[in-house]
């Protein structure tokens, strides 16, 4: 009884989780600047004050961690489904951006005050209600793959790689989603070397946990059901 009343709530208070410019453009009118920046093109460093919210119209972005001894890691992608860069910061209170972010492709993008955009959410209990959704939802995967993610073996990280980007970037009505990260760029972010990427694509091609099409790698639903099937297993 009590597990269904949840459920029912749930549905009645919604479960969006994607604050992104869809959800800020009505309020927005003229008043507003639109951005453009090149590839590899930073559009925020790590330590900036965050005085602005940006908003992706178009184009790609991933967050890069720099570390002392000079390496770099890739660890999330930003578009216009889920790109509102300076948002975590501005909810948290924090005066510093936690990570640099800079364009993978052209970003255009429309850039708003975060003392506007934090107001507006403080005094809408429905942006109030969607901010909420989103920071639980992170903190659940989150807390969820800390650790998890470490004692995985090469083969298997790929696996958790694969489905994470596939849940993320999944539309109604696709039926394979490609996966346009190159070998080294999957290699920074799961502590691999491009080899052992290859090596485990090879596997899983051969497993038809992926598919293969003119050297590009893509995965469906059912390839996804089967790389989930094998993390099930470890």
């Amino acid at each position: 009884m009590e597990e269904q009343r949840l459920k029912e709530l749930w549905q009645t208070y919604g479960s969006e989780k994607r604050f992104n410019y869809s959800k800020i453009k009505d309020r927005l009118g003229d008043n507003h600047s639109i951005v453009k920046f090149k590839a590899d093109e930073p559009i925020v460093m790590r330590g900036d004050f965050p005085t602005y919210i940006y908003f992706i119209r178009s184009g790609v972005a991933i967050g890069i961690r720099d570390y002392e001894d000079g390496s770099e890691y890739d660890y999330f992608q930003l578009d216009e489904t889920n790109g509102s860069i300076g948002l975590l910061e501005t909810l948290a209170q924090k005066e510093e951006i936690i990570a640099t972010i800079t364009c993978l492709t052209e970003v255009t993008a429309v850039r708003v005050p975060s003392a506007t955009v934090y107001q507006w959410i403080m005094q809408d209990l429905e942006l109030l209600r969607l901010s909420a959704n989103l920071l639980a939802d992170d903190l659940y995967h989150r807390s969820g793959s800390d650790g998890l993610f470490y004692q995985l073996n090469g083969v298997d990280r790929l696996r958790y790689y694969l489905v994470e980007y596939y849940d993320k970037q999944v539309k109604s009505g696709d039926e394979l989603v490609e996966i346009q990260e190159i070998r080294e760029k999957i290699g920074h972010k799961l502590g691999m070397s491009v080899r052992t990427v290859g090596r485990s694509l090879k596997k899983l091609r051969d497993n038809k946990e992926i598919v293969s099409i003119d050297r590009k790698i893509y995965v469906g639903s059912n390839e996804r059901q089967r790389l989930q099937k094998h993390l099930i297993r470890v």
